[in-house]
């Protein structure tokens, strides 16, 4: 997520396609002597806010998945970190074993018992 380049438009990255957020916005120049904006002309720029909104908040939804990995994983670690020090057996059985199913299950137990304990 980012610009591609320093003068182009952001882009966010979704299922590795890139979608191009930020269309440039029409500039209303209101005919003051016609009494203001066109019904046609303000449907048209209502039109382009709508796009560039549904362009932002695709790119709000991948940022708070991202935010949310990011804190779970902030969460592991503490409770690994602490559960080294209060419950050792339970985290040398989460860290030399080699089976996933395993480790994910101490895994879940960590994060319970850090839960339980620290919140």
């Amino acid at each position: 997520m980012g610009p591609e380049n320093s003068g182009g438009p952001f882009v966010a990255y979704i299922d590795g396609e890139g979608v191009v957020i930020g269309h440039p916005l029409p500039e209303i120049t209101p005919d003051h002597s016609a009494g203001g904006v066109s019904a046609t002309e303000a449907a048209e720029s209502l039109a382009a806010m709508t796009m560039a909104m549904s362009g932002v908040s695709m790119t709000m939804e991948v940022a708070a998945e991202g935010i949310e990995e990011f804190f779970s994983a902030v969460e592991l670690a503490s409770a690994v970190w602490l559960a080294r020090i209060f419950e050792p057996k339970m985290v040398h059985r989460y860290v030399h074993t080699k089976k996933k199913r395993t480790r994910k299950k101490y895994e879940k137990r960590i994060l319970a018992w850090f839960r339980e304990v620290f919140r």
